[in-house]
């Protein structure tokens, strides 16, 4: 019984592991029988609905295996709505991995489809269209639909697995009453058959859009994407090649969304603190007004076995409208749907307060007049926060009063550089794990080490070739000023011929040890040069510096930035303050170590891990700092 059921599977182009064939033949029944009943049909009619893609090609099944299948259904008992729970946990690893098939959690269900009737209330939408163009199994939608009923003249979605899109038709079809004109379910890559389905515009959006990082994505697949989105319009809103899928999912919704139309969308919480998601904050404030950000105070994300913080977004799509409400930036409980979604919506007004009781925790900010200071992480914007509260007081009186601007402002923008980033560590830092410096003369460093005659071999590198440098933050965790004993191979590109004869035996133990072979392979002839064209491109020296990430607990770390009494250069773990020197560097390596901007980091970083924080270069130029500028040499 079991391989009939394979081959009927098999035949109808729903894969199953062998482990989960018996419940995905089970779903496979469930939704039959379900589009059955709600249809009024009977099987062997189905496979004539043209007009309904989304199901299997019955017509690939024998008589025998139909009149299996027949027998099958007057057994079925599982409902649907526990269908679409069920599915996805039949998913391939594999599968749901590329596909990043996370479904939308119950709480997340409810708080999107209570919005998309609050919405129709208020604007007092008729014959509206309902879509998701990333359905997976469903339930948004199909929650929205019970709670809107007879308003829905149109309900579309895609899903690229079959199994999760037949039960998502069938959810459908069951709750637009069997209306088989009403509902339809495309099974393919969204941005595939969005852009050229000739599908209706929506009024509603509901949507869980994939979630997956770029790099796991195939080249050519990342390519046609970028493609994809930039020829519909959103070009400019990509600002840097490596992308995240969910913003490129959300220009693809923006794409289909009327105008007036609302978007409520579970997102990753990274995507309003990472620049990744900068182009789409830039869309939100051009064409929509963001009515909420939303997050969970019962868990972390919003989706089924997600282990991302994750934030549900309403906006409607008014860009030209007349935006005089901020957004509530709401903390959900388990028994506040309803009540977050009458916030969201603005039914009961931002002063009035909600009808039916106490609200959930909101606060209301205006997403497009922030400091720009709070606009690097958004996530700062939710709940009582009183370090929130004091770092905006000190920033906004420091910024009137002018004892405090903006670092692109007080230092300049080319002032903050990343430091330099190499290709074999253990090759192009001296000392190293082979080699250590027993000797410094005037124009020469003596090296002693190497794999040879038991570790001992000398060798003498010319200081033109050299450049002291920081390593490792951990190196320089204790003390504010760092005691830099690291140097930097900077070599020029020139021929080996060319070079002196320690340091030409030095580059050929590279290459013999393999310690130089991540430069090797990556930059050919004058691999051992890529240091030298950082050095004179970046020029990545000074006399402050901040590491690329630090851990807010401050475990094995005493400070936060370093500063050296003569400008040094720095690997790529640092982040170099460039042309200030003496009292002015000193002033600012105190401001970086203060409690006011560790508060900062703390508050507004862009967080990598639970504790690992970090801000990017960008970041900087948007925070406030000390007016060194402004500052009499007597008070330095």
């Amino acid at each position: 019984m079991e391989a009939v059921k394979q081959e009927i599977l098999r035949k109808l182009g729903i894969r199953a592991v062998r482990a989960a064939t018996e419940e995905s033949f089970r779903i496979l029944v469930a939704s039959l029988k379900t589009i059955l009943e709600s249809s009024g049909e009977r099987l062997g009619a189905l496979a004539a609905w043209d007009d309904a893609p989304v199901l299997p090609a019955l017509s690939r099944l024998s008589s025998d295996e139909l009149e299996f299948l027949e027998a099958e259904l007057q057994k079925a008992s599982a409902p649907i709505e526990e269908c679409q729970v069920r599915v996805q946990k039949l998913i391939p690893q594999e599968e749901r991995k590329r596909f990043a098939a996370y479904y939308t959690v119950r709480q997340g269900v409810r708080f999107m489809a209570s919005v998309a009737q609050e919405y129709l209330e208020r604007f007092r939408r008729r014959d509206i269209v309902l879509a998701d163009p990333f359905l997976g199994s469903g339930r948004t939608l199909t929650a929205a639909v019970e709670k809107v009923g007879a308003e829905v003249s149109r309900v579309w979605g895609v899903e690229p697995l079959p199994l999760p899109a037949l039960v998502a038709y069938a959810s459908l079809l069951k709750a637009v009453g069997g209306r088989r004109d009403v509902v339809a379910v495309l099974v393919g890559d969204a941005f595939e058959e969005v852009p050229f389905a000739r599908l209706p515009k929506a009024d509603v959006i509901l949507t869980n859009p994939p979630f997956t990082r770029w790099k796991y994505l195939e080249k050519g697949y990342r390519s046609y994407l970028l493609k994809v989105v930039s020829g519909l319009g959103y070009e400019k809103y990509i600002t840097r090649k490596e992308n995240s899928l969910q913003t490129l999912s959300m220009f693809l919704s923006d794409y289909v969304l009327k105008e007036g139309g609302l978007i409520a969308s579970v997102l990753p919480a990274s995507t309003f603190y990472t620049i990744y998601g900068e182009g789409y904050k830039s869309l939100l404030r051009e064409k929509y007004r963001l009515l909420a950000v939303v997050g969970s105070t019962a868990r972390p994300s919003f989706s089924e076995d997600s282990g991302f913080k994750e934030v549900i977004t309403v906006a409607v799509k008014d860009g030209d409208g007349d935006w005089g409400e901020p957004t509530a930036f709401i903390e959900l409980d388990a028994e506040d749907v309803e009540r977050a979604a009458e916030i969201a919506m603005k039914t009961a007004g931002v002063a009035a307060g909600v009808k039916g009781g106490a609200r959930p925790k909101t606060n209301f900010f205006d997403v497009r007049s922030l400091p720009r200071f709070l606009d690097i992480n958004w996530l700062a914007l939710f709940g009582e926060d009183e370090l929130r509260d004091i770092v905006t007081s000190i920033f906004k009186q420091g910024l009137e009063r002018g004892t405090l601007g903006y670092w692109s402002d007080v230092l300049g923008r080319s002032s903050i550089v990343r430091g330099v980033e190499m290709y074999g560590p253990e090759f192009f830092f001296i000392p190293n794990k082979y080699w250590r410096v027993v000797e410094e003369e005037d124009g020469f460093v003596v090296i002693r080490g190497g794999s040879g005659d038991g570790g001992r071999e000398e060798l003498s590198i010319g200081k033109e070739f050299l450049v002291r440098t920081l390593r490792k933050p951990s190196l320089y965790g204790r003390r504010i000023e760092a005691d830099v004993d690291s140097y930097m191979l900077s070599v020029p590109p020139v021929g080996l011929d060319e070079l002196p004869g320690d340091l030409r035996e030095y580059i050929r133990w590279g290459v013999g040890s393999g310690t130089a072979k991540p430069a090797v392979n990556a930059y050919g002839k004058y691999w051992y040069s890529h240091v030298r064209r950082q050095m004179t491109t970046k020029k990545p020296f000074g006399q402050v510096f901040m590491p690329d990430k630090v851990d807010l607990l401050f475990r094995n770390r005493g400070v936060f930035a370093n500063y050296t009494e003569r400008e040094v250069a720095a690997s790529k773990n640092f982040y170099i303050v460039r042309g200030v020197g003496g009292k002015i560097a000193k002033f600012l390596v105190a401001w970086f170590n203060s409690t006011i901007f560790i508060s900062v980091l703390a508050l507004l970083g862009r967080r990598i891990s639970e504790t690992w924080t970090r801000f990017l270069e960008n970041d900087y130029l948007e925070l406030p700092v000390v007016n060194v500028r402004a500052v009499s040499d007597e008070d330095l």
